[in-house]
């Protein structure tokens, strides 16, 4: 399709639904696709990013340097599929991951020009520690500033690493999803779907936080700990359907290996290695 093309696609979205076209013109995938690279590159997340423009897009731009950032494109990126109304009533407080832990509890659940977004504001400025936002078009985006990772410097080691908490990130990647997955059935959210999972500065950084039975080298330092070699980990998977709760668990403990592989790990760190929950995720961090 011509950008001519794509152009009155997107023009006809401006209209009322019943106005795009006899019975309703959807977007192809072609359009599809080009307005999710668009979206990304506002984002920051893309693999051709500055350094310091990294999932620093959008929302961010109010918060803390990124740690790891989880956002979800849907099919028609510029409808209004969340109706206006109260954003408690829009982003539960607190939000709670399906395996019964709750995420961090935002001080403030507001709107903003781009949808609602939950926040907890940092002494720095007021810059924003971590958010989870529903955008109009009811995509969901999560952003975790210090409760993703950090820089540590062990007494042991006389040097400082970033690192990155495998489990708590996997908990933000399943809550995100599950949200969106609420988004959709509530407000008949269009596919397709791009799911991202995005890690910043990740080169040299290892993964903490794991499952019960991994060794943890929190103390005593990083000897023999594998390290990324990217210079940031993007991780995409395209669903032409949201799945349901099975499904979601499923998508977010698949991001979870994918995180741990491109840290050179194993891909089961966040699951558990012994005890009567083998195998599974049972968040202890």
């Amino acid at each position: 399709m011509s950008w001519a093309g794509v152009s009155a696609k997107l023009a006809r979205l401006a209209l009322p639904w019943n106005d795009r076209g006899r019975g309703g013109e959807a977007l192809d995938d072609a359009a599809i696709r080009g307005c999710w690279n668009r979206e990304q590159a506002f984002l920051g997340l893309t693999p051709d990013a500055p350094d310091e423009a990294f999932a620093a897009g959008g929302l961010a731009a109010s918060a803390v340097p990124p740690t790891v950032r989880v956002c979800v494109l849907v099919g028609d990126p510029y409808a209004v599929a969340v109706t206006p109304q109260n954003p408690v009533a829009v982003i539960p407080q607190p939000i709670t991951v399906p395996c019964g832990r709750e995420l961090l509890h935002h001080r403030t659940v507001r709107g903003v020009s781009s949808g609602y977004v939950a926040l907890s504001p940092s002494g720095e400025d007021g810059q924003w520690r971590s958010f989870c936002a529903v955008h109009w078009h009811g995509g969901v985006d999560f952003f975790l500033g210090d409760e993703g990772g950090n820089e540590w410097a062990p007494a042991a080691t006389g040097f400082r690493r970033r690192v990155v908490y495998l489990q708590k990130a996997v908990r933000w990647i399943w809550a995100a999803f599950d949200l969106q997955r609420e988004m959709v059935e509530r407000f008949t959210v269009s596919g397709p779907f791009r799911a991202i999972v995005a890690v910043a500065q990740t080169s040299g950084a290892s993964l903490v936080a794991f499952g019960a039975g991994w060794p943890e080298q929190v103390s005593t330092g990083f000897g023999g700990q594998p390290t990324a070699v990217d210079r940031h980990v993007l991780l995409l998977e395209d669903v032409a359907e949201w799945p349901d709760a099975a499904g979601v668990e499923a998508l977010a403990l698949r991001f979870g290996a994918r995180v741990d592989l491109a840290f050179g790990g194993s891909g089961d760190r966040h699951l558990d290695r012994a005890g009567r929950d083998s195998g599974k995720f049972r968040p202890r961090w």
